[in-house]
């Protein structure tokens, strides 16, 4: 096991530039609200770049003694991830807007643990 950021497993395929530029996508539906049908869309891509970045960070809690701090909150990461999934859209407009951010707030933390990413 190992407890240094520098020997934890990293992915070399994660487009970080696109998830970055979803995210900001997601958090500007505050400002201006884009229609139902593409937040679903960008719900959609969210979704798939925390099935992406996911197993990653697994990777890296795996690696790590269960006693380190980085251990924990990788795990509470990934639960958060997880139930976050588990979630849905909801019916309108606002809430729909409110679950993309809180995906793209998952994405941003499980992206901040895949330093490497292209």
């Amino acid at each position: 096991m190992t407890t240094r950021d520098e020997a934890l497993p990293r992915s070399g395929t994660i487009d970080s530039s696109r998830i970055r530029e979803d995210t900001e996508q997601a958090f500007a539906c505050h400002a201006v609200l884009p229609t139902y049908q593409e937040l679903i869309a960008l719900e959609g891509r969210l979704r798939r770049h925390i099935r992406e970045l996911t197993p990653v960070v697994e990777a890296q809690a795996a690696a790590m003694d269960p006693e380190w701090t980085g251990h924990a909150v990788r795990r509470s990461l990934l639960t958060r991830a997880e139930r976050t999934l588990a979630e849905g859209p909801g019916d309108g407009l606002l809430s729909a807007a409110e679950h993309a951010c809180a995906l793209a707030r998952v994405c941003r933390a499980l992206l901040g643990h895949c330093s490497g990413a292209s």
